[in-house]
């Protein structure tokens, strides 16, 4: 039962990763990454934090929102491989700014929402 509830977390975290692909057509970073990599950080911290409090009963449901829909909808291995184009490419200013935006911001709010749920809880 508990892989189904992951199942069904991560179809819907990955068809919301999917479409926010469609935001990288128009800028030269990948900007639906991006976005999806940081509201997954958020999340995370969120509903980590929200899920030990209310959810240590039910630890299937608590699968499906982290490891199913958050763990979807961000993207590791796209986000090392933009790196990588934009390293074999010269970019080496768009991979910086890239990096060091993505991680800070990942930590920052990925903090943020671990305090945000603690409020809550």
């Amino acid at each position: 039962m508990q892989y189904l509830f992951i199942f069904l977390g991560g179809a819907v975290g990955a068809l919301l990763r999917y479409l926010l692909s469609f935001i990288n057509t128009s800028f030269e970073m990948p900007i639906g990454t991006f976005i999806a990599n940081l509201c997954g950080a958020f999340l995370m911290g969120f509903l980590g934090t929200l899920a030990i409090q209310y959810f240590n009963n039910s630890p299937m449901l608590k699968k499906g929102i982290t490891t199913g829909f958050i763990g979807s909808l961000t993207t590791f291995s796209t986000f090392q491989f933009e790196l990588v184009q934009f390293f074999e490419s010269g970019s080496f200013i768009l991979l910086i700014v890239y990096a060091l935006t993505s991680y800070i911001f990942g930590i920052l709010l990925c903090f943020l929402g671990v305090r945000l749920g603690a409020k809550i809880s």
